[in-house]
């Protein structure tokens, strides 16, 4: 899993510097349709980096449980939101019982993934929640590439590995893992790369 360790490896390198460009609340329209969607308040958020999601689920009342393989990342989420639980927990090795929450939360986090291993994770996703919980993933749109590590001079050089998606193609895994489509958004990032999420609400 020499991808995922490198990817890891480069979220610890970089975690405070991260974190300080990437604190900006962006999925602002997408957490208020999914907080209206999600039948409790106990979520967790699956690849939680430095705690910029757990801002806005503590403020908003949520009984919140952030994972992440990075150590780097949830030392500095713990700093600036004490208040959130932080484990750290890959997202290859679930240790929850079945239906311990109303829904979860993948926000860039899921593309780190290799498609030949997806199938498997959103699965375990799938028994995480409870019958009729709330997923919420996004991922970003396919330019060229369909998966591989990119290298970027950011950060004194960085290594991350990506899967890229076009609409249907990231829907229909996520029928095959059980989930019921309630709704999919696009979400143009206004950055220089003109990044496109792909944006998914599933139920259980």
């Amino acid at each position: 899993m020499a991808n995922h360790d490198e990817t890891i490896e480069t979220y610890n390198k970089v975690a405070k510097n991260f974190s300080e460009s990437h604190f900006d609340h962006f999925w602002i329209e997408e957490f208020d349709f999914y907080r209206q969607l999600i039948p409790g308040k106990k979520v967790i958020d699956i690849g939680c980096g430095a705690g910029r999601d757990a801002s806005v689920f503590s403020e908003y009342g949520f009984d919140y449980t952030g994972i992440d393989a990075s150590g780097g990342m949830l030392e500095v989420a713990c700093q600036r939101v004490p208040e959130a639980k932080f484990i750290l927990m890959d997202f290859y090795k679930l240790d929850f019982p079945d239906e311990s929450f109303d829904g979860f939360w993948a926000a860039a986090s899921l593309l780190h993934i290799p498609k030949g291993k997806v199938a498997g994770v959103l699965q375990s996703l799938y028994k995480l929640i409870k019958k009729g919980g709330i997923g919420f993933i996004s991922v970003k749109a396919k330019k060229q590439l369909d998966e591989g590590t990119i290298e970027e001079n950011k950060f004194g050089g960085i290594k991350r590995f990506f899967a890229f998606y076009d609409l249907e193609e990231f829907k229909n895994l996520l029928i095959n893992a059980g989930f019921k489509i309630e709704r999919t958004m696009i979400h143009d990032e206004d950055n220089k790369d003109k990044t496109k999420w792909l944006c998914y609400f599933v139920r259980k």
